[in-house]
């Protein structure tokens, strides 16, 4: 399809009444690959080696990308080489994101949809009931990359398999990334310094004795508490409480998903924030503060545990002229767990999309291209191509790796930072495997180096890589889950969100009212809502483990 005609189909889509619905597009929803017969299935290729160009003759494909910045190039330099290594020409299309509904409700698709912009609704409709999405898992045959991918990174094939087992989108993963550092709990060792405090606190008790210090000497605070998880001092905190590492739903170690909230580690949490409120050793302010006043608390010289946000703010003079005094907090034990852990993060991003329309003409043409995008090696010698160019660019020209374990990235003159190259010249949406980087960190002095620094040398280490419970918008819940989902468990957040501030200042007793929470809890519903989760955590189990076979 040209982009003229392509453009004419938009127009048309675009006029229609926006009431109308995906249901009535499943008309074709039950087709096999284009030019096959109804009902029938493709013949797996048995040993495939991929060869390139992928095709005899040069091809045009359709690829239509949501809301991308287009006021620099028409395409970009990474799929052009692409095409150039492929043979697959790419015509694309913008459209704003507002469009999409209805762009969808037409029956004139691109060849497949290169964005993030499909929700689990649309894909519901035009994927699980309309049929109209190609099931990758029906060409990992001739898409060894992504097999491969799928076996060392579980848990993204896991969040994009859909309730009937397909998977109609891919995404990117980065392997344990030392750029992930605003969501950990940061620490100003000036002050500490200042305080006459040489080293970091292992247990909460050193932690507790060391508040004290602070707020002796600089008369308020010094730790600004953050409620937000993964942000700063809470996983941190938590998880030296006992074995449970995430602050809603979690595995209790045997399979089992439990409602933190309600566990006896949580209680213990909020005994020793609860201390720390009542002696003025954090901030009271706490659930009111602003990203603003964070900011400036990180910046007084007189809090030493920070938000990951406000971390980010520093310069080298509110550091007292040196970078190396920004770092991070390891985790800490307590008597009740001695092991040294944090909640690991699941390595998945969704912005890309990448989904085939059923009725293309080069499905099969389509899913060997993508799977370049997750080699681990060039697939052309020279070519440049693998999964870490689909996120950076090339190697050697926008991005190396240096002896001394630094990356470093080479920004041309006419943009101010990387992240604009990026998306401006070298690629539309952050897509396949880029986890060449590793632990490295930027080569580049400054808060970013200094941030790095630290979640190296004292986070990544301790993150649970196995098993991580999935947040709850990775879990797939039936109709009717997802209503008992819905309908309870809203009102119990709500309660539990303000008993932990209770709790916390003091307005209600951990001593006297924990038990009555906990059963106001289950009056609310918690069982039920329980029952939901398991159901659907034990099929990402099922997901999980098959892959691991």
């Amino acid at each position: 399809m040209t982009k003229k005609v392509l453009a004419t189909v938009l127009a048309a889509s675009m006029a229609a009444s926006l009431t109308a619905c995906g249901g009535g597009n499943a008309q074709d929803g039950g087709k096999a690959d284009a030019g096959k017969s109804e009902g029938e299935t493709r013949t797996a290729v048995e040993n495939y080696v991929p060869t390139y160009p992928i095709v005899e003759e040069p091809i045009t494909v359709t690829g239509l990308v949501v809301g991308c910045d287009t006021s620099v190039s028409e395409s970009r330099l990474v799929w052009e080489k692409v095409s150039e290594v492929t043979g697959i020409n790419i015509e694309w299309v913008n459209i704003d994101s507002a469009a999409l509904s209805t762009y969808l409700a037409g029956n004139d698709w691109p060849d497949f949809f290169h964005t993030g912009e499909i929700n689990a609704s649309m894909v519901n409709d035009y994927g699980v009931l309309g049929g109209r999405f190609v099931n990758y898992l029906d060409y990992l045959d001739i898409m060894p990359n992504l097999a491969q991918t799928y076996k060392d990174y579980p848990a993204a094939r896991a969040i994009t398999t859909q309730l009937n087992g397909e998977v109609y989108n891919l995404f990117g993963v980065s392997g344990a990334s030392s750029t992930r550092t605003s969501t950990r709990p940061h620490v100003r060792l000036d002050v500490l310094k200042d305080a006459g405090i040489t080293e970091l606190p292992t247990t909460v008790d050193e932690l507790y004795d060391q508040l004290v210090i602070l707020k002796e000497k600089n008369g308020e605070p010094g730790m600004v508490y953050d409620m937000t998880p993964d942000v700063g001092m809470v996983s941190n905190l938590f998880s030296a409480f006992g074995t449970l590492h995430k602050m809603d739903f979690d595995d209790d170690g045997t399979g089992k998903a439990v409602y933190t909230p309600v566990m006896e580690q949580t209680k213990h949490y909020y005994e020793f924030l609860n201390k720390l409120y009542e002696e003025e050793l954090m901030n009271r302010e706490w659930l009111t503060l602003d990203n603003t006043a964070k900011e400036q608390l990180a910046k007084s010289g007189k809090v030493a545990y920070i938000s990951g946000a406000a971390a980010q703010t520093l310069s080298e003079e509110d550091l007292g002229g040196s970078w190396d005094n920004l770092g991070c907090l390891a985790p800490l034990t307590s008597e009740y767990d001695s092991t040294q852990t944090l909640p690991g993060r699941i390595d998945y991003r969704g912005v890309s999309g990448m989904f085939i329309n059923k009725d293309s003409e080069y499905v099969e043409e389509l899913c060997k291209m993508f799977d370049i995008a997750f080699a681990t090696e060039e697939v052309v010698e020279g070519s440049g191509l693998y999964g870490q160019t689909f996120v950076y660019g090339f190697e050697g020209k926008d991005w190396e790796l240096n002896d001394d374990g630094t990356y470093s990235q080479m920004v041309p003159e006419e943009f101010k930072a990387f992240s604009a190259y990026q998306l401006q010249k070298l690629e539309w949406r952050d897509f396949g495997r880029a986890d060449a980087f590793g632990s490295a960190i930027t080569s580049t002095k400054g808060n970013a180096q200094a941030r790095q620094k630290g979640y190296v040398s004292n986070v990544l280490p301790y993150m649970i890589t196995e098993k991580v419970f999935p947040e709850v918008i990775y879990l797939k819940f039936t109709d009717d889950e997802q209503y008992v989902f819905d309908n309870k468990y809203a009102d119990i957040k709500l309660y539990m969100e303000e008993m932990r501030a209770k709790f916390i200042t003091g307005a209600a007793s951990i001593e006297t009212e924990w038990d009555s929470y906990v059963e106001t809890c289950e009056q609310m519903g918690l069982g039920e809502v329980m029952e939901v989760m398991q159901a659907s955590y034990d099929r990402w189990n099922e997901t999980i483990t098959s892959m691991e076979q």
